[in-house]
């Protein structure tokens, strides 16, 4: 495949790997990290196309890279996912038809078209009710995957994939794993995901909000040490003997221990026959000092580090003098090689092209829909005009008969496609703006472990920094015009004694149609809000 630039955009900037691939490994040339200007990407979109572009080709310039084919690994909270099981099946093009003629079922948004949809089979297992596949759909908007192909035109680079950041890490994941039932662990800086893999199965899969820089900034706190003095400790086996004793260690990692502890008993409670066996660490958290082995005691199992990744090779000859422990940062970049998701915004056509037949029906049918409810809505306008007319000439003209007669004609008329109208409206329309004004009114320290929609129904699983954080979040959600019967029914608090506290929850809302103005009353959203 020749040389390939694979990189890894976040808000703060790219990490940048120099690869090639062959037949069985991934070779790493180079790597270095590309910091970005405060604004050019926002939560995976790219909002200055032009600017990322410039401060890529400098990076390149310095690095002594020539331009050549691109990858691109995306991550956001954007991104939507769904687990679902199906009957069993080999062929993925029957798979890829039921998963694409039930998608709305999955994601209930009225955009549809302004998105691309890819999906991972996870497991095959058998139950009373026969053999079936678990699968992994995930639901990318095309403007944001369009701002990665547009930052490699302005770099003459060609795109030979863009992929996403779950996806490159399990695919290497799976690498690494061989037998056992294994809870693996892919630390990241700021996340962790969690996998309890079989083999090079994934039974589950969860993201903490905690890495790296968590432990090194608790470190900081604790013993009132700047962030780059706390890192130096933790990579000092001497200033970790000297200054920390194991149960203050145990403190620093409190919350990642305890957030991994509950990822494992939530799996084992709803798979009782489930034992795990190992823990394995990959990632940057395997270079501080003395981690893992507390990590193993606080979790009451051995863990064990990946330090020489499988399918992956060092180029000898490399100019950042590479090692595994230096390469860990750039495991997303590496990942994007193996088996990418190949996210593209124009799709091509596929076999009998039932997924393009599915995107005309769906554009056809919303057109359908939109065209009647606007006839409806212009209608009801006219009728309500029509309406206040006749009241006027009913004032004007005192009993006259035939204009009174007139009007509850208008009325009636009016009442009847008024009601019409008003069945058409369904609460589960406002899921998509709910996403979006989820990341606008939830606190950073507020993370969703899990989420489900049913008849404008909302169940949440979430965690956060304490009940102040989630009491702002639920204030700031009421406000919400759409949204009504907010109810927080279960709360567990994890204390620690460096002064913080986390929170995992349970809460419900409900859904609803904002309620339409009449003429002459201001609307109660506005363009934050979203007015329907």
């Amino acid at each position: 495949m020749g040389r390939i630039l694979s990189v890894y955009v976040e808000t703060e900037g790219m990490r940048v790997c120099e690869l090639t691939k062959s037949s069985n490994a991934v070779t790493v040339k180079n790597a270095f990290e590309v910091p970005l200007p405060t604004g050019t990407v926002e939560d995976g979109m790219i909002q200055d196309v032009e600017g990322a572009a410039k401060a890529l080709y400098a990076a390149l310039k310095n690095n002594r890279i020539k331009r050549g084919k691109i990858a691109f690994v995306i991550s956001s909270k954007r991104i939507a996912n769904k687990e679902i099981v199906l009957p069993y099946m080999k062929n993925q093009k029957k798979i890829d038809e039921i998963i694409n003629a039930n998608v709305e079922d999955y994601f209930p948004m009225n955009n549809l078209e302004d998105y691309i949809f890819r999906h991972t089979i996870l497991d095959t297992f058998e139950n009373a009710e026969g053999k079936h596949i678990s699968v992994l759909v995930m639901a990318f908007q095309k403007q944001m995957v369009e701002g990665y192909y547009q930052l490699a035109d302005m770099m003459k680079m060609p795109v030979i994939t863009v992929d996403y950041y779950n996806n490159s890490l399990y695919q290497l994941l799976k690498k690494q794993l061989n037998q056992g039932t294994v809870l693996a662990i892919q630390m990241d800086r700021n996340v962790s995901n969690i996998s309890i893999m079989r083999g090079k199965t994934q039974l589950f899969k969860r993201s903490i909000p905690y890495g790296r820089d968590t432990i090194i900034r608790n470190l900081a706190e604790f013993k009132g040490l700047t962030e780059a003095e706390a890192e130096d400790t933790l990579l000092d086996p001497r200033k970790v003997d000297l200054e920390l004793t194991p149960d203050e260690y145990s403190e620093i990692i409190k919350d990642f221990s305890s957030s991994v502890t509950r990822v494992a008993e939530f799996h084992t409670s709803r798979n009782p026959g489930t034992t795990i066996e190992l823990v394995k660490l990959m990632g940057t958290g395997i270079d501080l000092i003395g981690f893992p082995q507390v990590l193993g005691r606080e979790l009451g199992i051995e863990v064990m580090l990946i330090k020489e990744l499988a399918g992956v090779k060092i180029a000898k000859n490399n100019p950042a003098g590479l090692n595994y422990e230096k390469i860990v940062d750039y495991l997303p970049c590496i990942g994007a090689l193996i088996q990418p998701l190949d996210l593209k915004v124009e799709e091509e056509k596929k076999g009998t092209g039932s997924y393009t037949i599915f995107i005309i029906l769906i554009v056809l049918a919303t057109l359908s829909v939109g065209g009647t409810i606007g006839f409806l809505i212009w209608s009801a306008s006219t009728l309500e005009n029509e309406k206040k007319n006749l009241q006027a000439r009913l004032n004007n003209f005192g009993t006259a008969e035939a204009t009174y007669n007139e009007y509850l004609t208008a009325k009636q008329n009016y009442d009847v496609i008024n009601n019409y109208y008003n069945s058409t409206k369904n609460p589960s329309e406002m899921t998509y703006q709910m996403i979006l004004d989820l990341e606008q009114v939830m606190p950073e320290s507020v993370g969703i472990i899990d989420i489900s929609i049913k008849n404008g129904s909302v169940e949440m699983t979430g965690i956060s920094d304490g009940k102040d954080a989630l009491a702002k979040f639920v204030i700031e959600l009421k406000k919400l015009p759409y949204v009504t019967d907010v109810r927080v029914e279960d709360i567990l608090d994890t204390n620690a004694e460096l002064g913080g506290k986390t929170s995992n929850f349970n809460m419900k809302w409900q859904l609803i149609f904002p309620a339409e103005e009449t003429e002459g009353e201001t609307q109660t959203t506005g363009e934050e809000g979203g007015a329907q």
